[in-house]
């Protein structure tokens, strides 16, 4: 991952980084080849309020859903679908999307480090042993396309600073940190950390040269400020701006999510690559070299993993985000110093582990086609228009002896949530779970949908629909559970726990042993 040439700082001329870098793209795209809907919790919601943003005019569509864009830090991938989708088939516009968002924290990595040392390094190409990860699977796929963009931005502030372009670094900074506020609110974040220790870092080596005016400092805070700014006007001109109910705080869950970056369907596999990550940074720590703000930055982002709560204005996951930024800012932010046999020892595990991951991940994939085709197989009566309710056997959180292991992420949360997205993308049907807050989404549902509609809920469990009343507890979580009977004209019920009467009213039309649809009988 380094050798002499390396650490003398001449220019990376490596015949073999080229056709590396081809190899680790080609390993990684690989699954996207393999299955039309992969096992990726979010994804399916995703690509269904895709679907519909592409095809606004949508006779049957266009009754249940309206666009609505505005200012919202979370509809980067929603305008690229608008536009991608028109042309494509929606799962394969939607897999290139998704695709996209596994590479762009990669890519983001390999650029901001060749700024940050002038020349191109295999330990930023050893980011893809993160590449995939407890984020992606969970399907935040806005939060990692803003992770890459900021990355990029922090490289373009560093590429201009270094040709003394500082004024043309601003600009270009804040027009890339505002596009990355389209995607998501922690990618600004990020590429203010970036570029604030940068800044920061640089002010102090001018100090201990004697060399800092107080003109300098100035200077500085108001080329950060100009780059920030139209950042920070959307934010408060965004509905992000408005108060929110504070987060929890929870040690535990803090130690368990230091393995996020490293998390894959297998808990072995995710153990084995997390610890040999903490080892190899252990062993090499005292001889790296940092790039300029590096440091503070890796020192920043590991105070905030510790005081952040885990879920801040809407925004889940926050520990396993802040811990997959600092991951990705070690492949970025430093240059081992390795020996020619320690390089290529170093390089061997990384690689192994990333054609081993990602072959896990490719086996999952295939034997995740056999749920969506009970799905689909379940689903293929429904007419377009229909209103369709989606429950599980299984409540989220109970991951523990999931098999097939493709269903859940260990310890984490079960994957196979949004499946009933399927309904709208493939049936046009109504289902009541599509994500679509005005808050964070540029869609909304409309009258008369919208009163049977939770747009950021879960299924119901199973065992709710035998109730005849329901506590606030329930309704919290499905408000369209009063009089669902007359509401909807189907339920449709994803991996079944054990074979069940069916609640009153409910006629069986299609079953298997992953998906069972029923047909709502009139009420006499």
């Amino acid at each position: 991952m380094g050798s002499s040439a390396d650490r003398s700082g001449r220019p990376n001329s490596d015949p073999l980084w080229l056709p590396a870098l081809l190899a680790l793209a080609a390993s990684l795209a690989v699954p996207f080849f393999l299955i039309d809907l992969p096992p990726v919790l979010d994804y399916p919601n995703h690509l269904a309020r895709y679907v519909v943003l592409a095809h606004p005019d949508d006779p049957v569509l266009s009754q249940m859903y309206a666009p609505r864009w505005g200012i919202l830090p979370n509809i980067g991938m929603d305008a690229f679908a608008a536009i991608l989708l028109k042309f494509s088939d929606p799962h394969v516009g939607g897999r290139v999307l998704l695709a996209l968002s596994l590479f762009a924290p990669v890519a983001g990595v390999i650029a901001y480090s060749r700024v940050a040392f002038g020349r191109f390094t295999y330990w930023s190409m050893a980011s893809g042993l993160v590449a995939w990860n407890a984020v992606f699977f969970l399907g935040f796929m806005n939060f990692l396309l803003s992770v890459g963009l900021a990355f990029g931005a922090a490289a373009l502030w560093i590429a201009l600073d270094q040709r003394g372009r500082r004024l043309s670094a601003a600009a270009s900074a804040a027009v890339a940190i505002g596009v990355t506020f389209f995607c998501h609110i922690f990618g600004v974040l990020l590429a203010a950390l970036l570029i604030g220790s940068y800044e920061l870092s640089r002010l102090f080596t001018l100090r201990k040269a004697g060399k800092l005016a107080p003109g300098e400092v100035v200077r500085t805070f108001l080329l950060i400020a100009l780059a920030l700014a139209p950042s920070l006007a959307l934010y408060l001109a965004s509905p992000l701006a408005g108060e929110s109910t504070p987060g929890t705080w929870d040690a535990a869950q803090k130690a368990f999510v230091i393995f996020a970056p490293f998390t894959v369907y297998s808990t072995i596999l995710t153990v084995i690559t997390g610890a040999a990550f903490f080892m190899l940074l252990v062993l090499i720590w005292r001889e790296v070299v940092f790039a300029q703000g590096a440091a503070l930055a890796l020192a920043a982002l590991a105070v905030v993993f510790l005081l952040a709560p885990s879920t801040i204005k809407g925004g889940t996951f926050v520990e396993g985000r802040l811990a997959l930024m600092f991951v990705l800012l070690v492949f970025g932010g430093i240059q081992p110093s390795f020996t020619r046999r320690q390089a290529q020892v170093a390089g061997g595990i990384v690689a192994a582990l990333i054609l081993v991951r990602t072959g896990h991940v490719a086996a999952a994939w295939i034997d995740h086609r056999q749920d969506v085709a009970d799905v689909r197989s379940a689903i293929a009566g429904v007419t377009p228009g229909s209103r369709v309710l989606v429950a599980r056997g299984h409540p989220g959180h109970q991951t523990r002896d999931v098999l097939p292991q493709e269903r859940a992420l260990p310890g984490m949360y079960r994957l196979d949530g949004h499946l009933g997205a399927l309904l709208l993308i493939e049936r046009r049907a109504f289902w009541p779970l599509m994500f679509a807050d005005p808050s964070q989404q540029p869609l909304a549902v409309k009258l008369p949908y919208d009163r049977i509609a939770h747009p950021l809920g879960e299924p119901v469990d199973w065992p709710l629909l035998y109730q005849e009343s329901f506590s606030a507890a329930d309704l919290a979580a499905a408000r369209y559970l009063p009089d669902w009977r007359r509401n909807f004209d189907h339920v449709l019920l994803i991996d079944p726990s054990v074979p069940l009467q069916p609640s009153r009213g409910l006629v069986p039309v299609i079953a298997n042993s992953y998906a069972v649809l029923y047909r709502i009988a009139p009420a006499r």
